[in-house]
This record gives structure tokens, sequence and C-alpha cells, in this order.
């Protein structure tokens, strides 16, 4: 049949490269939609930068404003040197401000000076793009003008500033002229807050305006991609449902005997293939069939067409008739078993028991269907073979006959074999696989330990080396020489603490046995080690009745260790910690929970938390190296459980772990 499928090339492919082209389709769309949810995180960050920003330069500004009205008062030179150094701030931002209207701005100049005006280092980047792309956008253009002013505002505070203190210094200083100097900082002060006020209120509204056009680009990228998912999976079912629909009327076609209706062939995947195997299969069993009707038309008889081996037996085992079929299972013709005992096709080892067996049938005679009885049979040539047979007792003119029905399963025997020696041999190697990979994991936690323990000795000479430079030439080069040896003594000893994190994250689990714990002696161990800074942060711990596990004892300890020393850590401000401790058994499993009522966690930081070395806040707010919760995520994973966190941030946490029961 002449297949006439479509000219389009996705109609030809197979559906396998359908569905691959599918896939790979989203998976586009989705990374262009992740793209620009990247893109508006880091704009809406940097939006949020420049709104601290402002905040800093704004407390900068009325900081100097205070010092240099002070220094009037008290003519301190202290004072005048505090204002000099509050008006870091603006300056620093002026400098950035200015390189960054240049056509060619030096990034490094730009970064160097948002630094000095005490922004965050890694907010620099993000506040430059968001400068640079949207300083044409009229909220972001107002923001850029009214900075510009306040600028030029507060550079007046530098030569109002140095008059003050000529004056002050001067060998007679007069209060007159003092006075003077100091009346022209409250109408500068004035119009910079009505500058500042206009900044932020202007950096709001291109906030919201940026968030909506966010909101919208997301929406857009979203219905993109669902619209085109749906699209190809329209496009593809639809191409697979009319191929099928095809065969399904074709195949009805054929089951009322119609041989004349052929599947339509629409494309030249597999669903073509199949319609056109379809289509061969049916003109083969059309052929087929003619001929079974030839032969049925020849012999003349229902037994011929039997696909089973059938003979009628009598009452004494003789074989009373048999068909055709007979000749394909056992190789004897059907002429050559007539009046024959039915032994001749048994195995001989039962000939002497087969009489009673048949002597008890034919005194409850009654069907017995296929699969029911598994029998042994012989073929002419003496060779043994599995059977099924069903047995029907036919009553003729007052005389019983039985007739068997008996199909050779031999080739079902050996599939079944085949499946059970499958099944063995997957069950080998799934059982090789899993020790591969215990062995692999063994060799990973090795190689964590070996590596982290080799670079602990070129880390101590570094640091050394530095301690020695620091002692010898400590006040004989620059300030800045002298910061940068302590910044490396410090990052040194940053990394040694990550080292020593590293190796104990590495240890964990191994070459340890698990036993019974008692968590009432753990906690309690673990809240007399902590005893100092419970008791210096003023803590109240409550803990209920905990149940004994089978766990391994030390990382269990470290388990609660880490997150009783969190909830402290993290405690608010004023508010005195509190922490509830509790254990139940549930689902087959240990489930604990520590919960405090410290600063609360964002929800999107809620998985993050528990990826090693990663930190929420900095150093300078909260000690720690950020691998505590990875500890305690190892050591739940250890124990078949599992470790998440419920929070609502300004209200605290609830940390949940579980431990598999190994009884259960």
């Amino acid at each position: 049949m002449k297949k006439n499928f479509p000219k389009g090339w996705f109609k030809r492919i197979s559906i396998a490269r359908k569905l691959y082209f599918t896939v790979g389709i989203m998976a586009t769309l989705i990374a262009i939609e992740l793209a620009v949810l990247f893109f508006s995180i880091n704009t809406l960050s940097s939006v949020r930068a420049y709104v601290g920003g402002e905040g800093l330069w704004s407390k900068a500004q009325k900081d100097a404003m205070y010092q240099l009205q002070k220094y009037s008062r008290t003519h301190n030179e202290a004072d005048y040197q505090e204002f000099l150094s509050f008006m870091k701030v603006p300056v620093g931002d002026h400098k950035a401000l200015a390189e960054m209207n240049k056509p060619y701005p030096d990034m490094e100049i730009t970064r160097q000076g948002f630094i000095e005006g005490r922004n965050h280092p890694d907010d620099v980047k993000g506040m430059v793009n968001l400068f640079r792309r949207f300083h044409a956008n009229r909220y972001i253009n107002r923001a850029i003008v009214v900075w510009t002013e306040a600028d030029k505002q507060v550079a007046d505070f530098i030569p109002i500033g140095q008059k003050l203190h000529d004056e002050i210094n001067s060998p007679n200083p007069s209060q007159d002229r003092i006075n003077e100097i100091v009346s022209a900082i409250d109408p500068i002060n004035a119009k910079l807050t009505v500058l500042e006020d206009e900044f932020s209120y202007t950096l709001g509204e291109g906030s919201r305006w940026l968030e909506n056009l966010v909101l919208k680009l997301l929406f857009g990228v979203a219905l993109l991609v669902e619209c085109t998912g749906l699209i190809l999976a329209i496009t593809v079912s639809r191409g697979i449902q009319k191929g099928l629909n095809e065969i399904l009327l074709s195949a009805q076609s054929v089951t009322k005997g119609n041989f004349n209706r052929k599947a339509k062939i629409f494309s030249g995947d597999e669903i073509g293939i199949l319609a056109n195997n379809f289509n061969t299969m049916s003109d083969e069993l059309e052929r087929s069939i003619r001929k079974t009707e030839q032969e049925q038309q020849k012999f003349k008889g229902l037994l011929e067409s039997a696909p089973d081996a059938i003979v009628i037996v009598d009452e004494n085992g003789i074989i009373q008739l048999a068909n055709n079929q007979c000749e394909q299972v056992f190789g004897y013709k059907s002429e050559e078993l007539l009046y024959k005992r039915v032994e001749l096709l048994i195995p001989s080892r039962f000939h002497h028991r087969h009489p009673k067996h048949r002597d008890r049938y034919s005194k409850d005679a009654r069907f017995r269907p296929m699969h029911v009885l598994e029998l042994q049979g012989t073929r002419k040539t003496g060779e043994e073979f599995p059977v099924e047979i069903s047995l029907s007792p036919l009553q003729i003119a007052g005389s019983m006959l039985v007739t068997a029905a008996i199909r050779d399963i031999s080739e079902k025997k050996r599939l079944e074999k085949e499946i059970r020696d499958a099944n063995v041999l997957l069950e080998r190697k799934v059982q090789q696989r899993t020790a591969e990979l215990e062995s692999k994991n063994k060799e990973l936690e090795q190689f964590a330990y070996v590596a982290s323990h080799d670079l602990q000795e070129p880390l101590r000479t570094t640091s050394s080396f530095v301690e020695l430079l620091r002692k010898q030439y400590r006040g004989r080069l620059d300030n800045t020489a002298d910061k940068y040896l302590d910044y490396i003594l410090h990052a040194s000893d940053r990394m040694k603490i990550l080292i020593k994190d590293l190796l104990d994250y590495s240890r964990i689990g191994r070459e340890k046995e698990i036993k019974q714990v008692d968590c009432n002696v753990i906690l309690s161990d673990v809240l007399a080690d902590l005893h100092k800074v419970i008791k210096e942060n003023d803590t109240e711990i409550h803990a209920e009745l905990l149940p004994v596990v089978s766990a391994y004892p030390t990382e269990l300890k470290l388990m609660f260790q880490n997150l009783i020393s969190n909830s402290i850590k993290f405690k608010k401000p004023d508010e005195r910690p509190i922490i509830e401790i509790k254990g139940q058994k549930e689902n087959g499993f240990y489930k604990f929970s520590v919960k405090d009522n410290g600063i609360g966690l964002e929800p999107q930081h809620q998985q993050r938390i528990f990826i090693i070395f990663q930190r929420l806040h900095n150093r300078s707010e909260y000690e720690g190296s950020g691998i505590g919760l990875a500890h305690c995520k190892k050591i739940a994973e250890l124990h078949g459980g599992q470790i998440w966190v419920d929070s609502v941030p300004g209200e605290g946490c609830t940390f949940f772990f579980t431990i598999a029961d190994q009884k259960a």
C-alpha cells in the first residue's frame, strides 16, 4: 500500500525523537524562564541595595552635620575628624556617580566609590548594572537627577567645615564668625531632607514599576512555556491517536471478516510502521484463514479445526479418535493412534498408575479445564515434554467417552525458566551494583578525608610565615601592608576552621556501630557541654521524655548540639531564648523536633541552609562556617531519616528530623 503521509519533517521522525524534540523545546523555554527569573531577582536586589545605600548616605550626612555643629561648640579636633570620616560616605557615592556618568566608566573606580559609601561589595555589580541598564527609565532617571542634586548640596558641607576649622584654629577665633559659618548648615540640611525624601519616593515608584515589569515578563514566559507545551503535546498526541484510531478501525473490520479495509498511514514514525505491519499481518491473516477454510472443507471435522491435539478415549483407555494436531504434538498421524492404548502418549514410568487415575475419573467424571492438570507427554521419538490437559466427559449411546485436549507447553516452560533465570541474574546485578555503590561511597568519604587532611599542611606553612612577617615587619611597612597581613592571617584561620569542619563532615558515620541510645542521656550530656553558653544567654529549655533509639551515639549527640546551638545563636536581640525539644515514634520512624523563638527563616532559605558551607548572614553578625546543618542532614540520612524546618520570619524555627526504627 502506498504511503501518503504529509511532507512535514515532524511527522516523518520517530515518536521517540518527537518526544526528545518536545522535551528539548520545553527545557529551552524553562531555561529562558529561569534566566528571566535570575535577571529579575538580581535587578530587584539591586533596587534594594540602592534603597539601603540611600539610608547609609542619609545617615552619614546627618551624622556629619551633627559633628560639624558639635565642633563649632566644643572646638574639639576629634569632632572635626569625625565630620570628615562621615563625609567619606557621600564622597564615595559621589565618586561612583561621577564615574558611572562617563561614556566609558572605570569599573574599579566605581566599585571603590560604592564600597567607600559603605555599600556591600556583593551589591556593587548589581547597582552598576541597574544604573546603566535602566538610566533612561523615568523613575531611575529622576532618582539619578535627585542624587546628583543632593551630591551638589552635600558637597557644600566640606568648604563650610574647612572654613569653620580654619576660623577655630586661627589665633583669634571670632564666635560671631563661627555662628555665621554654622548658620549656613541648616538651609543645606533642609534642602537635602527634601531631596532624600524625593529620592526614596522615586526609587520606591521605580521599584514598583520594575516589579510589575518582572511579573509581566515572568507571566509571559510562563504562558509561552505552557502554550508551547500544550501545542506540542496536542500535536504529538493527535498524531499518535489518529494513527491508532485508524489501526483500531481496521482491526475491527478484520475481526468482522472484512479484510478489504486497510489502515491508512499518516506518518513515518512507529505508528506508521505499526499500521504498515498491521496491513501486512492482515494480508497474511486473510491468506491463513482462506487456507484454514480450505482445510476445514477438506477434512470436514470439528476436531481438525481444534488448535490442540485432541484424543477421544473410551472407558478402557482405548483411543477412538484423534485429530491431525496429534501429529504436530506427538509425532503420530491420527491413523497411527486409532485403537491404541492412551498410555502410548505418556511416559512409561507412569503406565502402571494411569489406569487407576482413569478409573477414579470415571467415577467422578466432570469437566476439568486447561491449566488445572500439568503432566508429561511422550513423543513418537521417545522425547518427554510438558503438556496441559483438559478433560471433558461425553456420553454417547449409554457409554462414556472422555475427550482430552492436549497442549504442548514446552515454549511456555522455556519462557518461564528464562524469566526465572533473568530475575536471578537481575538480583545478582542489583546486589553487585549496590556493593559497588557502597564501595564508591566509602572511597569518596576517604578521598574527602585525605584531601582535607592534606590541605592543612600548606595552610599551616602559610599561616606560620605570615605570622613571622607580621611580628618582624609590623609597623615597619605602611598601614596598608599591616592590614593585608591581618587579612591573610584571618583568612588562614577561617580556612583552618573550614578544613576542620570538612574533616568532621567526612568522618560522620565512619567505622562506628549502631547502639541502643537513650536520647534523654544524650540531651543531658549536650546541655552540660553547652552550660556556659546557655547561662550567658539566659536560655530556657523544655524537653519532653525522649525515646530510646538504635543510632550512632556520637553523631546523634552532634545533631542535638548543632540544633540547640543554632537556636541560641540566632535568638532575637532583646528576647530570652526559649527552646522546646520533643520526640515520639511515628510510622516506623522516631520523629524529633527542636523549636525556638528566634529570628526565623524566609521560605526561600529553608532548603539552602542544609547545603554545606551555605551562610545567610555575615560573619560580623553571626559566627560559624555554615556546615552545622549540613552535618545534621548527613546524620539524619545516615540513620535512614531526613531533616527539615518549618519557620515564620520573626517567630522562630522548628527543626524536625527522623530516625528509622531499626526494629520496624
